[in-house]
């Protein structure tokens, strides 16, 4: 399906929530499936951080989504029974106005770009929804970051949501979440080919951003699951300071596999809303803005999970149940750990077909 595209906020730009504002924003999205009379089958996923607007690809064109397993005709994301939109998020590099994007005196935005946060992507969300004249949705689902979007959504606009589906992740992050994307993000900048942002007519920040995503995918996988795909073997010919062991390799071609679909800019700008997101932004606390849901609300925790721990699920879980959430809360065990609500359908199928309502 060839991806589509929409040019939103041309007659007034989109005022920022820190502060700021953007015109002229080209949204990437795509959509499956087919919109019933009564237009209430609507379901919007949110993607994770390097995600994109294409979870699913038909069978017949040879391509696999980053959800592939999980959407089709008759799976739990049932593109038969339910209208699916999913878009790039604001600040991606997937089609979505972020940082490579070109600036009103066409050079790309660079440094020039403003800081964004989860408000932000949302409201793109909500405005592309607009566009498709879509005013009720089914559901939102959302892993990862993902997850802090469909929160967000339920937040905004709770009476435009029936079901909310949160995947791995927790209201806020971690202390020790934000570590890690700070030590990402100086990876980045401490590239000579970054200067300050504005590298698109040079040499990109390649190696930072190889290093970063090294870090991150540390962050995504368990050491049990390491253990078992790669152990203590070490490669043919090792480099003693280079790729000696097999798991080093595995992670210098993650590293070098990323170069070829993201950019260095969105991925300093996303962890940044991602470290900053908080409920209670703009509410007395996060009590009162956790109160506005009217969702029903799903939270789908797994045990091994290193970035969302088990920790900061249980807290978050009962933060809502304070609030008065109608919640649903599920754990999980898989040895890939944060990463496993990408590839563990059979974990994941009957907890997403309950939380969609599904009898």
């Amino acid at each position: 399906m060839t991806i589509k595209r929409v040019t939103l906020f041309q007659h007034a730009p989109l005022a920022l929530f820190n502060g700021g504002a953007l015109a002229n924003i080209e949204v990437a999205y795509q959509t499956y499936g087919t919109l019933n009379p009564a237009r209430d089958n609507a379901v919007l996923i949110c993607h994770a951080l390097t995600g994109d607007a294409e979870p699913y690809h038909a069978s017949e064109s040879g391509q696999k989504g980053w959800w592939q397993n999980f959407m089709g005709p008759g799976l739990a994301l049932d593109t038969q029974r339910y209208f699916f939109i999913c878009s790039n998020v604001l600040g991606g590099c997937m089609g979505t106005t972020g940082p490579s994007s070109l600036a009103p005196d066409g050079k790309a935005f660079g440094s020039r770009f403003p800081a964004i946060s989860v408000q932000d992507i949302v409201a793109v969300q909500k405005a592309l929804l607009d566009y498709l004249e879509i005013h009720h949705l089914h559901a939102v689902i959302g892993g990862s970051f993902g997850g802090m979007q469909a929160t967000q959504w339920a937040i905004a606009y709770p009476e435009m949501i029936t079901h909310v589906i949160n995947l791995c992740s927790s209201l806020a992050l971690s202390p020790e979440a934000v570590g890690f994307d700070h030590v990402m993000r100086q990876a980045i900048i401490a590239d000579p080919h970054f200067n300050n942002g504005d590298y698109y007519e040079s040499t990109p920040p390649h190696q930072g951003l190889a290093v970063a995503r090294m870090l991150g995918m540390l962050t995504y996988r368990t050491g049990r699951q390491l253990n078992k795909a790669f152990g203590r073997a070490k490669k043919q010919e090792p480099r003693y300071f280079g790729d000696t062991f097999q798991v080093e390799s595995y992670l210098s071609y993650q590293g070098q596999k990323f170069l070829d679909r993201f950019d260095a800019n969105s991925y300093l700008h996303l962890t940044r809303a991602l470290d900053s997101f908080d409920p209670a932004d703009g509410y007395e606390s996060r009590q009162t803005a956790l109160s506005r849901i009217q969702a029903h609300y799903t939270m789908i925790a797994v045990a091994s999970d290193q970035l969302f721990t088990l920790s900061d699920m249980h807290a978050s879980r009962d933060e809502l149940r304070a609030s008065g959430v109608n919640l649903d809360y599920y754990e999980l065990n898989s040895d890939f750990g944060h990463d496993a609500f990408l590839v563990e359908y059979d974990f994941f199928e009957p907890f997403l077909r309950k939380g969609l309502g599904q009898e």
